[in-house]
């Protein structure tokens, strides 16, 4: 199962049937709207992660009805909610930190959060991460309405990770930015396997995904970037999934990609839509 959603506010349930990734029509054949708090707007969705708690945040980057301003949010939606319309359970809003998107170009409002990956407390405190708020070991104790993880935001505007603490109260916390080394980036994620985020970055970056760790220091520091296969399109490949190492088979595991225009392998021309590229990553 995938779940997977568009910019133009919908969210889908995947499976696979006869090889092809295609909405679970058991949860809705056509994929759900969803809006902001209130049951208002037209969330400009783009990234996508499961929480610890099974919920689904998802990020925006503009209101799509008002698409010249930014709004920088984190949406948390259940997903066994009946209905084709979603709202969030909870919504913190970021808009204010990132004052240099708020020009009055809509061309700026669209360098907001790009992508968002869930990132468990216990990987954090293994590796030995320093909070930048104390300067001494995190403690996730310190953070009691946080839940059991933080939330890595990726801005495309600089390829930064914004880093939260996403409260039950509707506040959040800032623990500061963490550096891709990328001038932008697309999609975050965090994998158990390899035990890293992953921050990918489309055309913009040569299709490159970077691979991140606790450093000695205590701080999240780039540890190896990889491209995609040399078989892959060079296009906006906006979202990026691995499959948990629970299913390798031969020592591979699924790899799926998002293209943002569906283009096409080697098609040479411009089209509209999207579409699912899958592979395999090593085990």
């Amino acid at each position: 199962m995938l779940w997977a959603v568009k910019n133009k506010n919908w969210l889908y349930k995947l499976v696979r049937s006869n090889g092809r990734w295609v909405p679970d029509s058991s949860w809705s054949a056509s994929g759900k709207q969803i809006r902001f708090a209130g049951g208002t707007g037209q969330p400009d969705s783009e990234g996508l992660t499961v929480g610890g708690d099974g919920h689904l945040y998802v990020t925006s980057e503009r209101d799509n009805t008002s698409n010249t301003a930014p709004k920088d949010t984190i949406m948390e939606f259940d997903p066994s909610a009946t209905g084709a319309t979603l709202t969030p359970l909870r919504q913190w809003d970021m808009t204010a930190q990132f004052p240099q998107l708020d020009t009055g170009s809509k061309d700026d409002a669209n360098l907001g959060f790009e992508g968002v990956a869930y990132v468990p407390d216990s990987w954090l405190t293994a590796n030995g991460w320093v909070d930048p708020r104390t300067g001494s070991a995190y403690a996730p104790a310190r953070y009691p309405l946080h839940g059991s993880g933080l939330f890595f935001a990726g801005l495309e505007w600089d390829g930064t990770l914004h880093v939260y603490g996403l409260n039950s109260d509707g506040t959040y916390t800032t623990f500061g930015t963490v550096s891709t080394g990328k001038a932008s980036v697309m999609d975050v994620l965090f994998d158990a396997g390899t035990q890293r985020i992953v921050a990918t970055c489309d055309n913009t970056c040569g299709e490159t995904h970077t691979l991140l760790k606790v450093g000695a220091g205590g701080a999240i520091v780039p540890d190896a970037t990889y491209t995609n296969p040399a078989v892959m399109p060079t296009d906006n490949l906006e979202g990026f999934a691995l499959a948990p190492v629970s299913t390798c088979v031969n020592g591979g595991r699924e790899a799926v990609w998002s293209d943002d225009g569906s283009y096409g392998f080697g098609s040479g021309t411009t089209s509209f839509g999207h579409a699912l590229y899958s592979g395999t990553f090593p085990c």
